[in-house]
């Protein structure tokens, strides 16, 4: 198997588990996790993440408003904040039933959150509401975890359901329009294809599968041993990277699905659980139950 993958940068100082990580722009991200601290770094100072806010109990999912200068907080109880960047103030706050497991946004103004209730909410923002998101609907979608949100070609937003299911809803009535099945144990992540009419897809039975986008199965790999908790495409779009429970960070190429490359379950790499994974610039991020923020380039 060719070397695609270098381990570049740690970052490190966190108390617990890393369960999030979220990019502000090319040079600076956000990560949190177990121990409630979201904490901002720049990509070249390693040694000086600067804590933005003490939430007092874990954080499963971030988000960043870059228009109003909004980083957004999903926590283990299911409350969701904002949080001035410049002041560092709460302006945000609402509730789940239980956890919020990802904050996606949708266009300039909406936000879509999937919660551990198996409810699926959607938020908006006016101009009369300043940097804060009113909720507008509340979406009962299985009875397990919802943990990934994607949005997919023609408007659709592809739903990761701890009941197996990916289901698939058009984001103009949140109606939904198709159905996948087939993950055993539930689905953690989705992404659309980077360059193909399809979705993929990782689950708790560590597959990677590939669909259609009206849910038709094409093809799968058995990727990880354990779940696997991030799909991603790298910049090129000649990559995919998956992440999960056996503590690897693995590289298939985008067209066939085949391994390319894989990280070592050791101090080079990660030593538990791979719980998030982002691009920052060139660099592939990945936070794991080991309490570190790995960098990682890709070369062709």
């Amino acid at each position: 198997m060719a070397d695609h993958l270098h381990a570049a940068t740690n970052y490190e100082g966190h108390r617990g588990a890393i369960y999030s990580l979220c990019a502000l722009d090319e040079r600076s991200f956000l990560s949190a996790g177990g121990e409630g601290i979201v904490v901002r770094w720049r990509t070249d100072e390693p040694d000086h993440g600067d804590a933005v806010i003490d939430v007092g109990e874990p954080v499963y999912s971030l988000g960043y408003d870059q228009a109003q200068g909004t980083v957004l907080v999903g926590t283990g109880s299911g409350r969701l904040l904002g949080v001035d960047l410049g002041t560092r103030k709460v302006v945000q706050a609402g509730q789940h039933g239980k956890g919020i497991f990802r904050i996606f946004q949708h266009g300039e103004r909406a936000l879509v959150c999937a919660g551990g209730d198996g409810v699926l909410s959607t938020w908006y923002r006016s101009d009369e509401d300043g940097q804060v998101h009113r909720r507008q609907r509340s979406i009962p979608l299985c009875a397990e975890k919802l943990r990934d949100i994607a949005l997919l070609q023609g408007d659709v937003l592809a739903i990761a359901c701890g009941d197996g299911s990916i289901r698939l809803l058009r984001t103009a009535d949140f109606n939904e329009v198709a159905r996948a099945e087939g993950h055993v144990g539930g689905v953690t992540c989705v992404i659309q294809h980077p360059s193909k009419p399809a979705l993929l897809s990782g689950g708790k039975d560590g597959m990677l599968k590939a669909w259609r986008l009206d849910g038709d199965p094409v093809h799968s790999v058995a990727a990880h041993k354990g779940t696997i908790y991030s799909v991603m495409s790298d910049p090129s779009g000649r990559y995919l990277l998956t992440s999960g429970r056996d503590a690897l960070l693995k590289v298939w190429s985008a067209d066939a699905l085949d391994p390319v490359s894989r990280s070592a379950r050791d101090r080079s790499g990660h030593t538990h659980s791979i719980n998030a994974m982002i691009m920052c610039g060139d660099l592939v991020l990945t936070g794991s139950d080991d309490r570190r923020i790995r960098g990682w380039r890709i070369t062709p």
